[in-house]
């Protein structure tokens, strides 16, 4: 009886202290900053222009739009699923990096926003 009574509090401590840590962000890895917006109707841009990622390293993306019209951020071919990001807003998404290294678009979906330059290599790097 003696050793259940304090059983209970350190389990109850114990599953505290571990959702607290799960709570505390561990789960989006690296936070990545990328900048989207427009100098006019023909020049739109990502800034960076190239990012570089460990293969299968997992990443937030943090899309800040400084532009004055919606725009997107999306792969298709890295996996990485659309995000619309309204004018002056900023949204965030946690991807993880395909296991095998190689390079990808990552481009604003938008009618003719990709054409006018919005657009970025996302480079996944061989793991160490």
């Amino acid at each position: 009886m003696h050793r259940s009574r304090f059983a209970l509090p350190l389990v109850a401590a114990t599953l505290l202290a571990a959702a607290a840590a799960a709570a505390c962000g561990g789960s989006g890895g690296r936070e990545i900053i990328v900048r989207a917006g427009e100098l006019d109707a023909q020049h739109m841009y990502f800034d960076p222009r190239e990012i570089h990622v460990q293969a299968g390293e997992k990443v937030t993306f943090v899309i800040e739009n400084e532009g004055a019209s919606d725009h997107e951020f999306e792969s298709d071919e890295a996996g990485i699923e659309e995000v619309v990001i309204p004018e002056g807003r900023t949204r965030r998404t946690t991807w993880t990096a395909p296991k095998q290294p190689g390079r990808y678009p990552v481009y604003c979906d938008i009618a003719g926003h990709r054409e006018a330059g919005m657009e970025l290599l996302l480079v996944v790097d061989p793991a160490p």
